[in-house]
């Protein structure tokens, strides 16, 4: 199980929020069986965690939730975000929440913590006695917190040997013709903002971007009509590229990850009646491009807001199968992945295949990591 889990929070939220649009979507072939369910999503819209120094909304005043803190939207995304995790899987998942069915994961982080909160909301409304006060229809459900160096969710432990595989990145010809062929763009950033923009902080700039245009148009800077944002979205993924740039990358920074996956299904399909069948994981823009890129599957586009991956165990009389789909935004859409060779459908041991070379057991990745040899 997740070792680095240190506390349960259980925190008393009331939301008033809108209905979200439902669509029903077809879940599998006639006959097959829906067996377990593993979601992981962003947070909802924060506030900026950084700026640039020609930034006039950089201000304390403007986000009296502080810096990198969940906003109202952020909130009102997470609600939908559950709403529709109910549509799609009420019929999997019962009404009335008990621990025998859904375990829930966050970061410790107040943005992620108060994301799983809002989307638990709304994919929970308590009925008849988990009713315990009439006109507050919420329903507690318990959310397990992850050290920040946890190496499984935050994958935020120390690893030297990442640090120097994640240096040789940077010094690539790839990375360094980047840089160069996109000196011109830098150098326009950096006169808008005040800031010396490069491949190293150029994120900044999409991130407080993309903050302001989710937040308040008025917020958005005039000069990014001249500027190509598609290019700066694309050069800004590089800050999360750099970490599964090669197989060795994806091993160590998502390898722990992949292995507690696959030993979750594992213990599922061997009918072990303390795993609890739906899984929830609340992490951050890092963590989806991460396990995006572990499947060979990173696109080269920040994840957006409220944005989840979705592992599906189905079986059928053929065994196990796993699908994955990539939900990017708020939109009632979304894509199927393909895991290497494996794309719908891919049968459980085939995705076990696929994943070998990612999957680590946590003993043989901090000796992977060297920690004690620098």
């Amino acid at each position: 199980m997740l070792a680095a889990v240190t506390t349960v929070s259980i925190l008393c939220f009331l939301i008033g929020a809108g209905e979200s649009r439902h669509i029903t979507y077809p879940t599998a072939e006639a006959g097959d069986e829906l067996v377990s369910v593993v979601v992981m999503y962003r947070h909802g819209d924060r506030s900026p965690i950084a700026s640039f120094q020609n930034d006039p909304y950089y201000d304390s005043s403007y986000w009296p939730e502080g810096y990198g803190q969940l906003l109202s939207k952020g909130v009102l995304r997470h609600y939908n975000l559950g709403k529709w995790l109910r549509n799609r899987y009420g019929s999997f998942l019962p009404a009335e929440y008990s621990p025998k069915h859904i375990q829930v994961y966050s970061t410790d982080v107040d943005r992620t913590l108060m994301s799983a909160q809002a989307n638990l909301a709304g994919l929970y409304t308590p009925v008849d006695s988990h009713i315990w006060e009439e006109g507050f229809l919420w329903e507690p459900v318990p959310i397990h917190r992850l050290a920040l160096d946890d190496p499984v969710l935050a994958m935020n432990s120390a690893c030297p040997k990442q640090g120097v595989l994640e240096g040789e990145v940077k010094q690539s010809d790839f990375y360094q013709t980047l840089s160069k062929d996109n000196s011109d763009l830098f150098k326009t950033l950096s006169e808008y903002t005040g800031m010396s923009v490069g491949m190293g902080t150029i994120s900044i700039v999409y991130d407080v971007i993309y903050v302001y245009r989710n937040h308040n148009e008025s917020f958005v800077p005039s000069w990014v009509e001249d500027v190509d944002m598609e290019q700066v979205n694309y050069l800004a993924s590089m800050a999360f590229a750099k970490s599964i740039y090669t197989d060795e990358l994806k091993r160590l920074k998502t390898g722990p990850f992949y292995n507690y996956l696959i030993n979750y299904f594992s213990d599922v399909i061997s009918g072990d009646s303390d795993v609890a069948k739906f899984l929830m994981l609340s992490a951050h823009d890092s963590t989806i491009s991460y396990v995006l890129g572990g499947m060979g599957a990173f696109d080269f586009q920040p994840p957006e807001f409220a944005s989840s991956v979705i592992w599906e165990l189905r079986k059928n009389t053929d065994g196990h199968y796993i699908n994955v789909l990539y939900k990017r935004n708020s939109t009632d859409t979304y894509d199927d992945i393909k895991v290497y060779e494996c794309s719908l459908d891919c049968a459980f041991d085939d995705f076990k295949l696929n994943m070998a070379g990612v999957s680590v057991d946590p003993e043989t990745w901090h000796e992977e990591c060297q920690i004690n040899s620098y």
